[in-house]
């Protein structure tokens, strides 16, 4: 098995986010030293693994706290792709809304089972 180190991840991720901010006009002013790669999401607590092609949900994923800051020092953190797909398009008041509402049904006995001829 391969074992990929996190500085090259780390490159990996700085080499993306300059794409992706030259492309959508994001102000971009990390280096190699801004990012640093945990071994577990810090968000969903699986291990971070690299992929290989297209992203898998445990794939490392650079996150901009606050997307209108640009990827400067102090405003991104490495988490599962998985976690910054979920915050994606969403403000903490609607994750919470969300959070909320599924505990909610989660924790509430079934009333309707559905029943079979």
């Amino acid at each position: 098995m391969t074992t990929v180190r996190s500085d090259d991840v780390a490159r990996t991720l700085l080499k993306t986010s300059r794409y992706r901010a030259k492309r959508d006009g994001t102000r971009h002013t990390l280096t190699l030293a801004d990012i640093y790669v945990p071994d577990r999401c810090p968000v969903l607590g699986m291990r971070l693994r690299p992929a290989t092609g297209r992203a898998s949900p445990a794939s490392p994923s650079l996150d901009r706290i606050n997307p209108r800051r640009g990827y400067v020092p102090g405003n991104v953190l490495v988490v599962s792709w998985r976690a910054n797909e979920l915050k994606k398009n969403s403000t903490p008041e609607e994750l919470e809304l969300v959070a909320s509402f599924y505990r909610q049904l989660h924790d509430r006995p079934q009333r309707n089972p559905v029943r079979r001829p």
